[in-house]
């Protein structure tokens, strides 16, 4: 009876095992176009920035259309990106890793009216479009159980408040 018991313990081991492994998509490179785009947008290098979107992304707008408008909101949000954490490509269905994928990052950030910066939960979905992949779109996690879903062992930090009256903003010092 416990050869038995083994062997089912074993095989349910293996079967959650697959199971953990299906969602990690790490043999593909997904993860480029994220690492490509926020490390553009946090050196105000918009141009560059918009190779790594799909036309979902950009709203089919032009590059230098795109460009200007990016870098009107970062001026005018004193908008600071400061840390960028780019995870290892996922999906629920291993089969599809190839044409689709979700990546998570962690990006620490503050503006004019996140003075204090947050840490902020992010999942970008991705397109292969005839080999090359492009973002389609871009989730701010704010759902304790999604970004402990997507983001396993991080603690999401407590909201640390706002500046006090004489600290300068962000863009001001």
């Amino acid at each position: 009876m416990k050869i038995v018991s083994i062997n089912i313990v074993l095989i349910l081991v293996s079967v959650y095992t697959f199971d953990v492994m299906a969602e990690t998509c790490m043999h593909n490179d997904a993860m480029a176009p994220v690492v490509t785009y926020t490390t553009a947008m946090k050196e105000y290098r918009f141009d560059d920035a918009y190779a790594a979107l799909s036309e979902k992304m950009t709203d089919g707008m032009a590059v230098e259309s795109w460009a200007q408008g990016q870098k009107k909101m970062f001026d005018l949000g004193q908008v600071v990106i400061g840390k960028v954490d780019v995870r290892w490509p996922q999906h629920l269905d291993r089969e599809s890793c190839s044409q689709r994928a979700l990546v998570p990052n962690v990006l620490s950030a503050k503006d004019r009216f996140n003075n204090q910066g947050s840490v902020e939960f992010e999942l970008y979905t991705l397109s292969n479009y005839a080999g090359t992949w492009k973002i389609d779109a871009q989730e701010t996690l704010i759902e304790d159980d999604l970004v402990h879903r997507w983001f396993p062992g991080d603690t999401i930090p407590e909201f640390k408040g706002q500046l006090l009256d004489d600290e300068p903003l962000p863009g001001d010092e």
